[in-house]
């Protein structure tokens, strides 16, 4: 007998139901003309809340829930994985048995494992068991990850436990414009890895399908609502196909009533509502596809394909034969223009409610009647004679209504209801609020709750009515209003200090948590952003809820970007549904947010008639909002630079929103282009101050035209972007877990094409730590304006006053409270309060400063004519937000005390003080001065300077073989920031906008000293003549000496070279080393460059100093790094800290930590007090002007210390310390030890006579012309003294 053959596999057909894959019609997942099948229309309920409120009032006590819901809440739990998702909504699906915390309760879903997955290569290889009920098919049939997945999340975050479980390797992947794939749209790859979703739980209480309503049951429905999958899915529940959709950004719901499984009662198992089966346990499974035609609709710059169930799983019941299907609500203020003439405050408004309601009913819930209507009112009624009708309540926060009464539309004896029309399931009509509201805005938040109650009325009953749904929202009064090229808010042209923010965390992915989202908006209040444009796509919802609550505006933007097709998506017909459909459900879904001030219709997908259309029905639905487009001030054709004047653009902005505008274009556009074309919409720069690195150069020169210019149509904008979407990795090893993170990004996984790091460009890092520029940027859209005024009296007498101007529009400055203090030296000798109360908006008010007065009056000032004396003023933030201490300074200014007092006088900022630490310490011998072998060396108290042949010197304790200063050479290179060339981008050595590849070619990476000449010489150091030593040697560069292994622009450019490295004459190089008998020594460098030379990074020195001197302390500006172009929020202070391991503040490792303006800088041994420096400088007690002594200060920093002390002399000059040199900085492709390589016998220290600013040229305007090193002269001078080293004879 032959053996038989093993039964043929049959394989999960996803086009069975679609009508796609077979010989006629494309793929379901390669039709763009198919949105989905099955799906919900879209609505405006918060399902997260939902599940939170049925949450509370199962598990709480219900009488509490009761004036809240007074009919209790619909059923609705949440299917995420525990700890996953909708964040404080209880996840019940994975809960063995939660009966018990219900005190007896009815009995709810359950899951004796979780979610269960399975990844295959491509969706025609999944075997068709996968999505039968667990009855129909046995374990061994199902094989699964070992690792549960959990969801929401990406299955490319956990790539090892599929590669090895399924065999199946799909990374992460990045790329900016470029398609992460070579396949011409509307198909995607064959390889087209799918995941099975799998979860199996309990079968639902009888309550979810049908309840007891004044003694009728009413049959109720069950919806699965999907809140965000990527990128194309289909639905399956106990078998069968309940719909499929895309657009991996918005939720999609479906009705799953007729094949969910149930009990009969509450108390067991029985028969059967429709084919459902008896009670068996439910199996809902999620095929998910990576890609699809609609990803050529989600070319945005972010990690592409991230694939999965990424936002949270809802379950929920409501009625079937009549529910809310949908409120939308707009709240508007009646009488703004009444109130601009009004003192009160804050100002009392008259409110408007315009309401469109929609009373939907179940597929099964067929209706007799006439199909004619015309000029006719129709209350909504079902064919058993059952009438529903829709009131309205609204709530201030305490649940106070503002309505004596609900509101019913249909009442015709209601004379507040206006222009009501109700046509069966739908209801329009507007109702003056009673009394007074606040209005809503980013500084006064005010919400009230919107309550609609579905009433049934029952005519068998007596026409008894039952409350049988509600729905609840908040909405905030608001007005929005373009006009004289103004965005009016609340009738105030309002300043955009926004945002652009992706979806991203660094474990996760796109399956961001609510905390991610809270610690999002939180830190953007803090740093004083007001406005959030959601690019590219639709948020979470939880985001619109907490900028409702916190107050920050937002421009919600649709799924849509085709950036690899430019012009050609936005003209194709096939896609103009798929277009429509994403603005439409991004609409309904985020309609009722007083956050959202605008729609955008997405990002650069080119401006066709398919846009044109998505505005059309934009506002046609919703014109209470502007709409944003930047396409729309492009060419025709291509995106090339903006055309201001473009016929049709109107048709697709309410705004002029281009992106990467220069400064100068800006300004040009408010003088002369606007007035010339008669533009009557404002300029709001949708991008601009590309954040990528070290970056956000001129943030401070963007506002200063943007406030000079305001008032003629420029209003600000958002900044490019949030976040550094990096993906965290821990390396092994015994040393401390921070020193362990790093992050990947495009390219890391092996995925091709990438575009490396272009996706790390956010002005918070992964892990949500501010950038130095965050500081910059809150300095720069602060909301108080500071102006010091001296009044001079008789003699030495004078009065100051403090300007203080509220730069707000809605609220006064009583949140706040105003401090000062005084230093000298860097040093507080006095503070204080000030007054900011009752400073009404745009209001200015003068703030009497006696104390300082009397501090400095009567010449007191002058005794400390040869210091710094600053004054500090701030504001403080008390209030909280949302239980969110906000005790942050919201506005800060420094003014120079002599600036206003003795303006002529030229302040020495290395003052005398300084010098006298370095030249009054005991010493033994004068200072000489020998020959040594080929070199010189200068020698005093102990200490030894030598001079060799390669220009430098070394500084060294006498009888000690370990030098305190050594490697004296000058600096020309700096490690590239991504806006001098992202080094890892090949093409960048040739694009002549960035300076990175001019750099290499001229080899300042690698420079040497030749021709050194030495001279012994003197010099009179304060009455007394030292000897000294002057070197002198030109320098050369060395293009391609250095080789930078993985690299691309340093490969390229050194294939380019073809092996011949010439050197190049650069200039010369002096160092004047002068000697005291003291031991310390006076530097004085200089160095000529080659007045050709154009924009080139630095000029300065570098030289090292032992390992051991890790603690910095220094009098300089700022206490975070600072630039040239961006230094407005650096002002002049004492700061200590510890020398990081390596540097670690951006994810590629480039330029940082500068300082300017170094007055002094002591670097010391660690003893400790490194680590409670803080609370003693909290605790510590100021000095009294009375007992001030500036020497003493400076006496007891240094104290019981070991290390050495640079004081500048002359013109300050910029410092940074690290542990790498810039070419172990440009070698490395991420922040992390075993790339950096950083030193264990030295510390770098670098003193810049000038450095390049920081710009934004990695995508926008490269660094200004005044921010630019050019060739030149360039001298530093400054004192190095040994502080702690014993001397010896």
């Amino acid at each position: 007998m032959t053996e038989a053959a093993p039964p043929v596999m049959r394989m999960l057909d996803l086009n069975a139901h679609c009508g796609g894959g077979g010989i006629v019609g494309p793929n379901a997942w390669e039709n763009p003309s198919l949105t989905g099948m099955h799906r919900l229309p879209p609505h405006s309920k918060n399902i997260r809340k939902m599940a939170h409120a049925y949450y509370d009032y199962r598990i709480c006590d219900p009488d509490t829930q009761q004036r809240h819901y007074p009919s209790g809440p619909q059923p609705c739990v949440c299917l995420d994985s525990p700890g996953r998702g909708a964040g404080c909504v209880k996840s019940y699906a994975n809960i063995a048995d939660f009966t018990d915390s219900w005190s007896g309760r009815d009995e709810e879903l359950r899951s004796e494992h979780g979610w269960k997955f399975r990844l295959f290569p491509d969706p025609k290889s999944i075997p068709a068991n996968y999505i039968l009920p667990a009855a129909s098919v046995t374990t061994d049939e199902l094989t699964f990850c070992k690792n549960s997945i959990k969801v929401p999340s990406n299955w490319t975050m956990d790539v090892p436990s599929h590669q090895n479980c399924c065999g199946v390797y799909d990374p992460p992947r990045y790329t900016n414009v470029q398609m992460p794939f070579d396949v011409l749209y509307p198909h995607v790859p064959e390889s087209n890895p799918t995941g099975v979703y799998r979860l199996e739980f309990s079968a639902l209480p009888l309550g979810w399908l049908m309840n007891d309503v004044n003694g009728t049951q009413v049959r109720r429905r069950v919806v699965l609502h999907l809140a965000g999958v990527e990128a194309c899915f289909f639905v399956y529940m106990n078998g069968h196909f309940v719909g499929m959709g895309k657009d991996s950004r918005l939720p999609s719901e479906f009705d799953v009533t007729p094949c969910i499984n149930h009990h009969s009662d509450e108390g067991g198992e029985g028969p059967t509502v429709g084919n459902a089966g008896g009670a068996e346990k439910n199996t809902l499974v999620i095929v998910v596809l990576k890609w699809c035609d609609g990803t050529f609709l989600e070319q945005q710059d972010h990690w592409r394909g991230m694939a999965g169930i990424h936002r949270s799983v809802f379950l929920y019941s409501t009625p079937a034969n009549a529910f809310i299907e949908d409120v939308f609500c707009r709240a508007s203020i009646t009488n703004l223009k009444q109130q601009a003439d009004s003192k009160s405050f804050p100002p009392l408004h008259k409110g408007l409610l315009e309401i469109q309601a929609r009373i939907g009913r179940d597929d099964r819930s067929r209706v007799r009647g006439r199909n004619i209507y015309y000029n006719e009112q129709i209350e909504c009624a079902r064919s058993d004679g059952v009438t529903y009708r829709l009131v309205f309540q609204v709530f201030d926060l305490n649940w106070t209504p503002l309505f004596k009464v609900p509101i019913d539309p249909t009442d015709k004896g209601n004379t507040a209801v206006k222009d009501a029309h109700f046509r069966s399931n739908l209801i329009s009509f507007k109702v003056d609020v009673p009394g007074n509201i606040l209005a809503w805005s980013d500084e006064r938040p005010t919400l009230y709750r919107l309550r609609a109650t579905l009433v049934r009325i029952d005519p068998i009953a007596a026409n008894v009515t039952s409350e049988i749904d509600v729905y609840n929202c908040y909405i905030g009064f608001r007005n929005i209003e373009i006009a004289n090229r103004s965005l009016l808010m609340n009738g105030q042209p309002v300043m955009i200090k926004g945002v652009n923010r992706h979806d991203h965390s660094s474990t996760l992915g796109k399956a961001i948590s609510l905390d991610d989202i809270r610690t999002d908006l939180r830190m953007m209040k803090e740093f004083n952003f007001n406005a959030i444009r959601t690019s590219h796509y639709p948020n979470d919802p939880f985001l619109y809820e907490l900028a409702d609550k916190f107050g920050l505006y937002v421009i919600d933007e649709a799924n849509i970007e085709c950036h690899g097709h430019y012009d050609m998506i936005c003209r194709e017909h096939v896609f103009a549904l798929a277009m429509l459909d994403r603005v439409q459900r991004m609409v309904v879904r985020d309609q009722n947010h007083a956050c959202i001030i605008g729609w955008s219709l997405g990002n650069e997908a080119g401006y066709s008639m398919n846009h044109k259309m998505l505005y059309g029905w934009i506002k046609g639905y919703d014109n209470s909002r502007f709409v944003h487009y930047e396409g729309s001030i492009r060419p025709i054709w291509g995106q090339l630079p903006h055309v201001y004047d473009r016929s049709d653009s109107a048709q697709g902005t309410d705004i002029i929103c281009p992106m990467y505008p220069t400064i100068r274009e800006m300004a040009e556009w408010a003088d002369e282009i606007a007035p010339r074309i008669h533009e009557n919409r404002p300029f709001i720069v949708c991008e601009y101050a590309h954040a990528m690195g070290n970056s956000s150069g001129s943030l401070s020169d963007y506002w200063s035209v943007i406030k000079e210019k305001h008032s003629k149509g420029l209003q600000g904008g958002f900044i490019w972007d949030w976040c550094d979407q990096g993906l965290l990795q821990v390396d092994k090893g015994e040393s401390r877990l921070y020193d362990r993170h790093w992050h990947k990004y495009g390219g890391d996984f092996s995925d091709e094409p990438n575009d490396r790091n272009f996706c790390c460009n956010g002005m918070v890092d992964p892990e949500r730590r501010p950038h130095p520029a965050m500081y910059e940027f809150k300095k720069c859209v602060q909301p108080i304006d500071f102006q010091l005024i001296c009044s001079r009296k008789d003699g030495d007498q004078f009065e100051l006053t403090l300007r203080v101007h509220n730069r707000r529009y809605f609220e006064n400055l009583n949140d706040l409270v105003g401090k000062w203090s005084l230093t000298i030296g860097g040093y507080c000798i006095e503070s204080g309060a000030c007054s900011v109360q009752d400073i009404l908006p745009q209001t200015s008010r003068d703030v009497t400063l006696a104390d300082v007065a009397s501090i400095l009056g009567a010449g007191k000032w002058k005794d400390w004519v040869d210091a710094e004396i600053h004054l500090n003023v701030y504001a403080i933030m008390q209030r909280n937000v949302d239980s969110m201490e906000l005790s942050d300074r919201v506005a800060i200014e420094q003014f120079s005390i002599h600036d206003l007092l003795a303006p002529s006088t030229k302040v020495p900022r290395s003052v005398p003080y300084y010098f006298k630490k370095m030249l009054n310490a005991p010493h033994h011998h004068s200072a000489r001065v020998e020959k040594e072998g080929n070199g010189v060396k200068l020698s005093a108290n102990g200490f030894i300077v030598r001079f060799k042949a390669n220009a430098g010197f070394e500084y060294s304790q006498h009888g000690s073989n370990k030098y305190l200063v050594w490697d004296v050479t000058p600096n020309l290179f700096r490690a590239a920031t991504d806006n001098d060339g992202v080094k890892l981008l090949a093409h960048q050595a040739d694009d002549d906008s960035k300076p990175l590849g001019r750099w290499l070619r001229l080899g300042i990476d690698c420079i040497s000293l030749e021709d050194v000449k030495i001279q012994i010489n003197s010099k009179e150091l304060y009455d007394q003549t030292c000897p000294s030593v002057l070197t002198s040697a030109t320098i050369y560069a060395h293009p391609g000496k250095n080789a930078y292994k993985g690299i691309a622009v340093a490969e390229r450019i050194a294939a380019s070279l073809h092996g011949k490295c010439q050197r190049v004459k650069l200039g010369e190089f002096q160092v004047r080393v002068t000697m005291h008998d003291n031991g310390c020594v006076f530097v004085e460098t200089t160095i000529r460059l080659d007045e050709h030379l154009a924009d080139i990074p630095r000029v300065g020195i570098q030289f090292s100093i032992p390992n051991t001197l890790q603690t910095i302390s220094s009098f300089s500006d700022g206490l975070f790094e600072n630039y040239c172009d961006r230094r407005l929020a650096a002002h002049a202070c004492i700061h200590r800290t510890l020398i990081e391991d390596y540097p670690r503040t951006y994810v590629v490792p480039q330029e940082q930590g500068s300082k300017m303006n170094m007055r002094w800088l002591f670097l010391s041994e660690d003893d400790g007090s490194i680590y409670d420096y803080g609370e003693k400088k909290r605790n510590a007690r100021m000095d009294s002007s009375s007992e001030f002594d500036l020497e003493n200060k400076i006496e007891n920093a240094v104290a019981g210390k070991r290390g050495i002390l640079l004081v500048s002399s002359g013109n300050l000059s910029h410092f940074t310390v690290s542990r790498c040199t810039d070419t172990q900085m440009f070698q490395a492709r991420h922040a992390r030890a075993s790339e950096l390589n950083p030193s264990t016998d030295r510390i770098y220290v670098r003193l810049d006579a000038a450095q390049r600013g920081m710009g934004t040229g990695s995508c926008g305007p490269q660094t200004l012309p005044e921010y630019l090193v050019n060739g030149g002269k360039y001298e530093m001078s400054f004192w190095i003294k040994p502080i702690g080293f014993h001397s010896s004879k």
